[in-house]
């Protein structure tokens, strides 16, 4: 009978995760008889989410009492209700979030890291099977471009892969960050009774990430196979480390200089234009948006919420006819048009601190679990530099969460400050 309960709670937290991606929802039109059947199955999952947090009571309140900055954001993000434009559309947006970071306690006060890597894998692994099917034997559904084209973005996409999703960029992310959770998997194939199972999942999340085009998403995937071995290198050798360190800085250094030298050259031998479909023209244009309500933001996700008669207008009459962005293809600028310049700095100090604990779980674990928390933090944080990940309603927000609360419990930052109060020249003359 335990053994039934634990796999039908397993199940379900696998089918969360899933949904937590936006799959197939995105493609659900507000209208559609579906719509409704979406909206009960949503309800249905937090209140069984609720029920299972009241069973962990105890774990749960271990985690919600100690960590204080997550509380503060959250706290912040409700009460831009009171300032907000309109107060009604950010109060039924917050909602979303809030039942995200719900199930982000209750799934690391539930699982070990290990085990949440695990459901991860299964959901994300679903998510790109289910994409590769629609693809290839639906692809008006899943390809742009193959069913009706309605409008410039079928044009320009036409061919890249969707899958069940209501754009290739938002299945590119998503197969970028489910690839590198399964590969997580299958580093620690001896733990698998058939690792052949976590192979094949891998190299079916890679195809359908190529064929999504989305190059910003797969660019971040090969950084983090990157700092995988790099931070693999600072636990065993923090001398060299630094050293390669120092290395990585200068040549990211120079090439970020040639890039920026020749961008139209580069990004035009790669199909893509310099603006980077058009994201550093929407960006100016939102800081000065930004300068004018500095502080406190225009509430929590209802900048672009106005339409022609909102202040977004402002945005889309500066743009090229037609393009109407809506978001701000960046998560720290999302941020500051949520909740302003506080927000954000409520944001980019519990960021620091949670990668300085991950930091300290990665030199206390030996294992593949030791080393996810810091690279998945890092991935998420570069897919948002050109997408609005943070603090919404979904997938990204619910493993930053998790892997947040997750290594809070048994780790301090302050056990990693132990390496700063070295001299540099210490640890170079070991590497000598």
């Amino acid at each position: 009978m335990r053994a039934f309960q634990e796999l039908s709670e397993k199940i379900f937290v696998v089918l969360s995760l899933f949904f937590f991606t936006g799959a197939v929802s995105g493609l659900i039109a507000p209208t559609n008889p579906l719509d409704s059947v979406r909206q009960t199955l949503i309800y249905v999952g937090h209140f069984l989410t609720l029920i299972l947090i009241a069973i962990l009571w105890r774990k749960v309140l271990a985690i919600v009492i100690k960590e204080k900055l997550l509380w503060i954001l959250i706290a912040t993000v409700c009460a831009s209700v009171i300032w907000s434009d309109m107060p009604a559309v950010t109060l039924e947006r917050i909602l979303p979030l809030l039942r995200v970071t719900i199930f982000g306690i209750y799934f690391a006060a539930r699982f070990t890291i290990k085990e949440q890597l695990h459901l991860l894998a299964w959901a994300f692994g679903l998510a790109a099977l289910l994409s590769l099917i629609v693809c290839v034997l639906v692809p008006s559904y899943g390809v742009v471009g193959e069913g009706l084209i309605v409008g410039q973005e079928e044009l320009v996409h036409s061919g890249a892969w969707r899958g069940i999703y209501n754009h290739k960029t938002f299945l590119g992310s998503i197969m970028s960050l489910g690839s590198l959770i399964i590969l997580f998997c299958g580093l620690d194939k001896l733990q698998y009774r058939h690792p052949w199972v976590i192979f094949s999942a891998f190299l079916v999340s890679i195809f359908v990430l190529l064929r999504s085009t989305t190059i910003a998403a797969l660019v971040v995937f090969l950084i983090s196979i990157f700092l995988i071995l790099f931070f693999q290198m600072e636990r065993k050798r923090f001398d060299l480390f630094i050293i390669l360190f120092l290395g990585f800085v200068l040549v990211g250094s120079l090439i970020a200089s040639v890039i920026v030298s020749n961008a139209n050259a580069i990004f035009g031998s790669f199909g893509r234009d310099a603006t980077i479909s058009g994201r550093t023209l929407i960006w100016p244009l939102l800081i000065n948006k930004i300068q004018e309500r500095p502080w406190l933001g225009y509430g929590y996700n209802t900048f672009w919420k106005g339409g022609w008669e909102g202040e977004v207008a402002d945005i889309w009459r500066a743009l090229i006819a037609g393009f109407e962005p809506p978001h701000a293809h960046n998560g720290f600028l999302e941020i500051c048009l949520d909740i302003g310049l506080l927000g954000l700095g409520i944001f980019l100090i519990w960021f620091v601190f949670s990668c300085l604990r991950s930091l300290a779980w990665l030199h206390k674990n030996q294992t593949i679990e030791g080393i996810a928390p810091i690279i998945l933090l890092i991935h998420i944080l570069l897919l948002s530099l050109t997408e609005s990940y943070f603090m919404r309603g979904n997938i990204y927000w619910l493993i930053y969460v998790t892997m947040t609360l997750s290594i809070y419990r048994k780790t301090q930052y302050k056990r990693y400050l132990i390496y700063l109060d070295k001299p540099l020249s210490s640890y170079l003359s070991k590497s000598c």
